[in-house]
């Protein structure tokens, strides 16, 4: 892309926790067009309302920029196939869910295990055996 050059619109998603349905976005120029089929559609104009606080899709004044972006989100996303693969991905895993809830739980989420307890001093800690643990040579 030549620098200057416009960009398109940028699409979002959403499809995780406390969602019913996938909730997508578009952001091209001045309008942002969001849909989800549990609710109704919002179009922002965000150089006239950059907090998002009018919601035009339903203003005559706005028919044509609502459609042009409601357009681009069909172009984009078919909402039903969206929807029946995260139901699809929820159902296989379900299926580990209660190992998962057996023994340390962790979450789906990439961390890196670090034990608290075993990082920091704390007093069921016997200091000597630590300081010894963290000498070179050991023993020394």
């Amino acid at each position: 892309m030549a620098a200057g050059a416009p960009r398109g619109p940028v699409p979002m998603e959403y499809a995780a926790e406390a969602s019913v349905a996938p909730m997508v976005a578009l952001r091209d120029g001045r309008w942002k067009y969001i849909r989800c089929v549990a609710d109704p559609d919002l179009l922002f104009d965000l150089e006239a309302d950059p907090w998002e606080r009018r919601n035009l899709a339903a203003d005559p004044a706005h028919a044509d920029a609502l459609a042009r972006m409601r357009a681009l989100a069909d172009a984009r996303w078919d909402l039903a196939a969206f929807d029946a693969a995260v139901r699809e991905s929820q159902a296989r895993r379900i299926v580990v869910y209660e190992a998962l809830r057996n023994g340390a739980y962790y979450p789906w989420d990439f961390q890196p295990l670090q034990r608290a307890s075993e990082r920091y001093m704390r007093n069921h800690m016997d200091l000597n055996v630590l300081e010894e643990s963290q000498r070179f040579p050991r023993g020394e």
